[in-house]
């Protein structure tokens, strides 16, 4: 025993050669000249590597193992590898195995193959199997007649291979090549295939190029046999670290025959996206003080494209398409801002291939100073300016200028329990009318409101929870100040100025209580409760109740329940409802939820009813079931509603979804499609996937 530990620490030097400093342990070591031979349960290690084997025989002149039986060599903690035979070169990194097991624990990948030979970073392989998935019965597979992987760049080019299923075959293809690595790299995203019966079978390949680590491109080529083709760019970049700009741009292209069969307006769609955010430009590197730029153009010729566009993020029933550049400027005493908003009306285009009746705030324009004392502490102003150009090339247009100035005391009585407040407000509000062939004159309205407020906040512990009460009372008297020109509903009715509205206050008292329920140990809300009653004086000096509003939010352990009810006294019905509900059990997920709304004399709301559901079932942790749907009760139509089933498990997931949607079309036949559509979307780890899409029904309105 002694002789064994003697002739270990003797090798331990001796083995201090030029590439790396080598232990080995066995139970039998013998040294001939420069030849180390190691039997019987031997471990090499070093700090690259570590090697188990029956026998190694060490070169320590040409610095080289051979390994035999039981061989298994782990390299930076990473790669592994297992074979009966290997021969290692340490001077060059070079190998050869046979038979051999190659095994990467950063991405899970395995690649068992007849013999392996690795040159500088190439390993070359001969007749071998490749997965992700359990190595005795994998639930997918590839085999090769022969491969090489670029251990340095992490790609792997496959020769003849054959896609399995367990033991049946699916895919023959002459050559794949794929990355091994998830970082980000130029190649080629998941694909697009699929059919419907309007646009034929369509296929859509992602090509991704990552030039430099602050921005990417990717280009999307689309065919759709039936329809026509197109392609759409995306491009990233981050100029530094407080932007981001992306664009995107998109063409397609119809066939004469698609567009003569749907009476489709455009033959050609096409659009441009650009988002750029700029934060911290100009304001200094100060607590309190922050500026940005905030770009979201969105600009396209009719709604198809819209709909051929998944990278598009308005909704399918957005009416109106939304640009606008943003700068904000931010300090402590003041908030400085410039907008500038257009839209595309896609309604008037496709009634009238025009968007020059949408009204359009070119530009927007607002400066407000925050709270700030006027000769007392304790008396508080701030200001609060805007600018708006409404415009339009046909229509009445009007440049409105709206500036507010509250003045507010407030101070606290019965020892901190109660806290007085009176406010002062002015608010004028400007329109000069232009564009127009009637002569509107310019409208001026200047009101005073004078606030008194009473309301306290109170706190009770209990030995479990904490309960908060803030009761309020406000009287609100109203005082018009001057109301020249036209001004719509004060002083003309015609339809005309109605985009230009002026909200006329009216004399009111509101009292309320908003108070909540908490845990006394982690502080969390349990139970909060608001109820608001406001009452009005008509310009008769009548006092009647107006809307009484009552929302409450329940918070339980495993998700919550809110509903808010507004009630309207003149109408004596219940103007509006909005309830929520979730739960959150184990495996199971649901979420609930209706709105109603109703159009009366006096509630200022549309007539509108909807609910939504959306559930999600965990049957185990590979495996979950899901259902949505969206509810227009109002118009008896489901505006979205789908099922989802989704696996996913160590080495692939899939996601099968079937949805019902209904999509917008600038089809003069139709309003609307209604269309039934199969998602499919299968992902091989780390080899990548493909996305299917089969359009099982598509009917426009008119067949509903």
């Amino acid at each position: 025993m002694l002789k064994k530990i003697l002739a270990t620490a003797i090798l331990v030097v001796t083995l201090h050669a030029e590439v790396e400093k080598f232990q080995i342990l066995a139970n039998n070591l013998v040294t001939e000249n420069d030849i180390v031979i190691a039997t019987g349960n031997v471990v090499a290690f070093s700090p690259t590597y570590y090697i188990t084997a029956q026998k190694a025989v060490y070169d320590k002149k040409k610095g080289t193992f051979e390994l035999f039986d039981d061989v298994v060599v782990l390299k930076n903690n990473n790669v592994q590898t297992k074979s009966n035979y290997s021969y290692l070169d340490l001077n060059t990194d070079d190998s050869y195995q046979k038979p051999s097991l190659y095994f990467e624990e950063a991405n899970s990948i395995w690649i068992s193959s007849k013999d392996a030979t690795k040159k500088n970073d190439i390993v070359h392989l001969e007749s071998s199997i490749l997965s992700s998935c359990d190595c005795v019965d994998p639930d997918w597979s590839i085999k090769f007649t022969s491969a090489d992987y670029d251990t340095k760049d992490k790609w792997i080019n496959i020769y003849n291979p054959r896609i399995y299923l367990k033991d049946v075959p699916l895919i023959y293809s002459p050559y794949i090549g794929f990355s091994t690595d998830t970082t980000r790299r130029t190649g080629l995203l998941i694909p697009t295939i699929g059919y419907s019966s309007s646009d034929g079978a369509f296929y859509s390949q992602p090509i991704y190029i990552a030039p430099a680590p602050n921005y990417d491109i990717e280009i999307v080529p689309e065919y759709k046999t039936e329809r026509g083709k197109g392609v759409y760019t995306y491009f990233r970049y981050a100029d530094s670290v407080d932007s981001m700009l992306q664009l995107s741009l998109g063409y397609f292209k119809d066939f004469k025959s698609y567009q003569d069969e749907n009476d489709i307006r455009n033959r050609e769609h096409y659009g441009i996206g650009v988002n750029y955010v700029r934060k911290n430009m100009l304001s200094p590197n100060k607590l309190g003080y922050s500026d940005g730029l905030y770009v979201d153009i969105n600009y396209l010729n009719d709604v198809e494209y819209q709909n051929l566009d998944d990278g598009f993020e308005e909704d399918d029933e957005t009416k109106k398409v939304e640009s606008k550049i943003n700068y904000v400027y931010n300090t402590p005493n003041y908030y400085l801002g410039t907008y500038f908003r257009y839209y595309i009306d896609l309604d008037e285009i496709k009634l009238n291939d025009s968007n020059s009746n949408t009204l359009q705030e070119l530009p927007k324009l607002q400066a407000h100073t925050y709270n700030r004392p006027l000769f007392l502490d304790k008396l508080l102003v701030s200001t609060d300016f805007k600018y708006t150009n409404h415009e339009r090339n046909n229509g009445l247009n009007a440049q409105q200028y709206e500036f507010n100035i509250p003045i507010s005391y407030s101070f606290s009585l019965l020892d901190d329990y109660l806290k007085l407040g009176l406010k002062q407000e002015f608010s004028f509000n400007k329109y000069e009318y232009s564009n127009v062939d009637v002569d509107f004159e310019d409208g001026t309205y200047i009101e005073s409101k004078s606030t008194v407020s009473l309301n306290t906040d109170l706190v009770k512990p209990y030995d479990d929870y904490i309960h908060t009460a803030n009761l309020f009372a406000n009287y609100n008297h109203i005082d018009t100040m001057k109301k020249d020109g036209d001004l719509y509903a004060i002083t003309n009715d015609s339809s005309t100025l109605s985009p230009f509205p002026i909200s006329k206050g009216e004399d009111n008292i509101e009292i309320g209580i908003n108070h909540s329920l908490y845990d006394k140990d982690n502080f969390k809300q349990i139970i909060n409760h608001k109820l608001t009653q406001t009452m009005k004086y008509d310009d008769y000096n009548d006092f009647k109740l107006d809307n009484i509003e009552n929302e409450i939010r329940y918070n339980y352990i495993l998700g919550s329940i809110r509903n808010k009810l507004v009630y309207n006294y003149d109408d004596k019905e219940l103007i509006e409802s909005s309830s929520s509900f979730s739960l959150t059990y184990e495996n199971i997920y649901l979420s609930l939820g209706h709105y109603l709304s109703k159009d009366t004399p006096n509630s200022g709301k549309e007539d509108l009813e909807s609910y939504s559901v959306m559930s999600r079932y965990k049957i185990s942790d590979k495996y979950s079931l899901g259902y949505y749907t969206n509810y227009n009760l109002k118009e008896d139509v489901r505006t979205k509603h789908g099922v989802m089933f989704t696996i996913k498990d160590s080495c692939w997931d899939l996601n099968l979804k079937y949805e019902r949607d209904i999509e917008a079309t600038s089809s003069r036949y139709t309003d609307y499609k209604t269309q039934d559509i199969l998602y499919v979307q299968l992902f091989l780890k780390p080899l990548g996937g493909i996305n299917q899409q089969y359009t099982i029904r598509d009917k426009d309105s008119t067949e509903e």
